[in-house]
């Protein structure tokens, strides 16, 4: 079954998972990946603060990161911004996403998707935007699956809300 669970500085079981998504996978800037496990252990807190808005650097605002689980194993990485700035609503949007490598092809994207809204709609977000590179038309796809819908385009990228 699958399930969101948020970050928390002692969840340390995707430590394998992470390595697994590049760090620039689809444009989902994974952070995390190649980082030793201690240092795994310090970006946890990191996010962790940057959840609450401490610490964050310039420019940045508040952001969630969801795991996504099957039963006990972590098969995804997802984060939520709280607010959309100038920069994030051309590069990134508010939701994004990233299946680990093994899990991929088998629907867990369209489902995690739908659990991201669900979260960002109890956050009380009511603007929910993602950017897809014109490169990767399968997460476009993943995300019209999961009711997403295209309001507008360039030559770089989509942009679809709910």
């Amino acid at each position: 079954m699958l399930r969101l669970v948020k970050l928390t500085r002692d969840n340390i079981k995707p430590f394998d998972l992470i390595n697994t998504i590049s760090s620039n996978e689809n444009e989902f800037k994974n952070t995390a990946f190649g980082l030793s496990f201690n240092d795994f252990k310090k970006w946890l807190i990191q996010q962790d603060d940057w959840s609450y808005g401490k610490n964050l650097p310039y420019g940045y605002v508040p952001q969630i990161i969801y795991w996504l689980y099957d039963d006990d194993i972590p098969i995804g990485i997802g984060k939520i911004r709280l607010k959309l700035t100038d920069e994030s609503r051309e590069n990134g949007g508010n939701i994004g996403y990233a299946i680990g490598r093994d899990y991929r092809g088998k629907g867990h994207g369209t489902q995690f998707i739908k659990l991201l809204i669900m979260e960002a709609n109890k956050l009380g977000i009511d603007e929910i935007l993602f950017t897809v590179e014109k490169y990767n038309p399968t997460s476009k796809h993943v995300i019209e699956k999961a009711g997403g819908r295209v309001i507008k385009e360039n030559n770089k990228r989509w942009y679809l809300t709910f």
